[in-house]
């Protein structure tokens, strides 16, 4: 028999560990003569407190676990016939393994088995993901590179076929991939459970191509997805009505949470970077007496560097019970309601006979830290280091030098042309802030000179380009942006949801040249530059979207990056996700940035820099 004692809090552990077998199909057959004695378990967990979201109860059962499932709960027996790996879990409390129920993967700038290994440190042993910013620059092939290279991983991956992908930006901008036909194909992939962010604003607006295709989604019983932003009143009954059951995941108060729960949403709490809405949501349980059967967490967008220092779904956790959730209910938020939601619970979301096991122990259920997390069957993680099996990963060539946009960018091409002479004028500004995704439409006073509004760091009033990054098309739109705060030089990105055109943020010309040029020769990523010259840089290899480091690499060199936008005066807590969505011309907001320029997203038209 080989033993893992797992100290209590404060002391340190001997291991002594052993291989337990797991993945694959379930043996039921086995599995109930583990549960009876008659066969040996391959793991036992001993000695610990049951968190038991099925009941709400707390209370000591061991654990034991047969080819990756869990065959007993309980007084447990290790069985007959072999050597168990026993661990000892010295009195900690035993979870379920986390459920994200939403998260773009491509959005920490990990690939996928990088991301993997970082997720389940945390405690997360599945996600709900699409790899849909992989799509839009590589089509199908990409998605199902992602899914093989996932695979391989001890994270469990439900994928669902994400829409914007799709849609991208229309009618503001296309990369040409995936296609309509490649949206059936891969519907009708074996690991496709659903859709992803259906857009609500789509289907009530009678979309024939989305609603095609969540018809068919339905009829084939397949989970729908949602991506309610900004949706109330007759519009939101329309849409439920559409799709029944669906989640939705941009709320973004308490208030519209109760209102969407109301009528069936599932409402899923975000704590992502740039988008910490759980303080707020959780008050719908707290303060507004919504009762939480109909919530779930996810981390939608969390970059690697707020992965490796805060979390995912545990910091969602720890979050939530801080702000005054009970913690049991906190957790069956986190595990039994996602996997209700997701259609899985019949697989996952309890530690109970017969699921997988997927478990966690914490030391306490307030800071709810993973001390230890198995994963199909085998500890893949121990004190906040993954012990696990992640394979090596080569991705296709293509993958690689996908940033086509026509060189030297010069200061020229970032002049903000409006005609006319010496004047001042009212401009349309973007809004952007730190704590929502969510932009406005801000009216100011602007100067023009010789025909050309410059920007104003003194007024926080900053220059905004996209460079559409697919096909050399030349095009660039241009605005002005407040919420940056940049004093001095610019910043830029290729990663932004949906069309992941670079996106450029600046005090003036010269440096937001320099920034677009250094992406591009570089392959993409995101850069601070000043005065010509690059600060720091994040690079960005593959699709212009992902590292091929390791996460705490990445995190540490995003955390390095940071520090000089900081310096450069800008106080959002994540800038890059925050300048990624100001890009992202058809929800989440009233003005955003595309490569044909400013968009009124309300009205589904582009519009003037100059107001009417």
């Amino acid at each position: 028999m080989r033993v893992w004692k797992s100290a209590g809090p404060g002391r340190r552990e001997r291991c002594r560990t052993g291989p337990a077998r797991g993945g694959g199909r379930v043996n039921r057959v086995a599995l109930r003569r583990a549960a009876l004695g008659r066969e040996s378990a391959d793991l036992v967990i001993k000695g610990g407190r049951l968190v038991n979201v099925l009941t709400g109860e707390v209370y000591q059962a061991d654990v034991a676990v047969k080819d990756g499932f869990i065959a007993a709960v309980g007084d447990v027996v290790a069985g007959a016939g072999g050597s168990p790996t026993v661990i000892d879990a010295c009195g900690r409390y035993v979870l379920p393994g986390f459920i994200d129920q939403h998260v773009h993967t491509y959005e920490s700038q990990l690939n996928v088995t990088e991301y993997a290994a970082a997720v389940l440190v945390n405690g997360t042993t599945a996600i709900c993901t699409d790899f849909y910013g992989e799509s839009t620059v590589g089509g199908k092939t990409a998605v199902r590179h992602s899914l093989d290279a996932a695979a391989g991983t001890p994270l469990k991956i439900l994928f669902v076929l994400g829409v914007p992908g799709y849609y991208q930006n229309e009618p503001f901008g296309h990369s040409g991939t995936p296609t309509m036909d490649d949206m059936f194909e891969m519907l009708g992939w074996p690991e496709c459970v659903g859709l992803n962010d259906t857009f609500a604003s789509k289907l009530v607006g009678e979309d024939t191509r989305l609603l095609e295709l969540v018809e068919l989604a339905q009829s084939r019983g397949k989970k729908i997805c949602g991506h309610g932003s900004e949706i109330e009143g007759a519009a939101l009954n329309a849409w439920v009505a559409t799709v029944p059951n669906t989640d939705d995941h941009e709320c973004v108060s308490a208030v519209e949470a109760v209102e969407k729960a109301r009528r069936g949403v599932w409402v899923s709490m975000r704590q992502g970077s740039g988008c910490p809405n759980v303080p707020e949501l959780v008050r719908a349980i707290t303060e507004l007496g919504a009762d939480p059967r109909r919530f779930t967490f996810n981390t939608d967008l969390v970059s690697a560097h707020d992965l490796v220092e805060k979390g995912g779904i545990d910091h969602a956790l720890r979050t939530a019970v801080r702000h005054g959730l009970r913690p049991v209910t906190a957790i069956q938020i986190a595990t039994l309601n996602a996997a209700e939601c997701l259609g899985v619970s019949h697989r996952m979301g309890s530690v109970s006979p017969g699921k997988e096991a997927d478990i966690v122990l914490v030391d306490d259920l307030v800071e709810l830290r993973p001390r230890l997390v198995v994963a199909r069957g085998r500890v893949v993680a121990r004190d906040g280091e993954f012990v696990g099996e992640i394979p090596s990963l080569a991705y296709p060539s293509e993958a690689r030098d996908t940033i086509r946009v026509a060189l030297p960018l010069g200061p020229d091409d970032f002049r903000l042309e409006v005609g006319g002479g010496d004047r001042e004028d009212s401009a349309r500004v973007i809004g952007a802030s730190g704590d929502s995704l969510i932009t406005e439409e801000i009216r100011e006073t602007v100067r023009v000179r010789d025909g050309l509004v410059t920007a104003d760091p003194a007024r926080d009033l900053l220059k905004i380009a996209a460079l559409e990054r697919h096909n050399r098309s030349g095009e660039i739109g241009k605005g002005l942006i407040r919420g940056f705060g940049l004093k001095a030089g610019a910043i830029a990105s290729t990663y932004n949801p949906q069309q992941q055109n670079l996106q450029v943020v600046g005090t003036n010309d010269a440096d937001m040249a320099a920034a677009a040029n250094e992406l591009v020769r570089i392959g993409g990523g995101m850069v601070a530059v000043r005065d010509g010259k690059v600060l720091a840089c994040l690079g960005l290899p593959l699709y212009g979207l992902l590292s091929d480091k390791p996460a705490k690499v990445v995190a540490r060199d995003y955390d390095r990056l940071l520090s000089v936008v900081r310096d450069l005066g800008c106080s959002l807590p994540a800038p890059f996700h925050t300048l990624a969505f100001v890009g992202l011309p058809i929800t989440i907001g009233k003005l955003k940035i595309s490569p044909r320029g400013l968009v009124d997203v309300w009205q589904e038209k582009a519009v003037g820099l100059l107001a009417e």
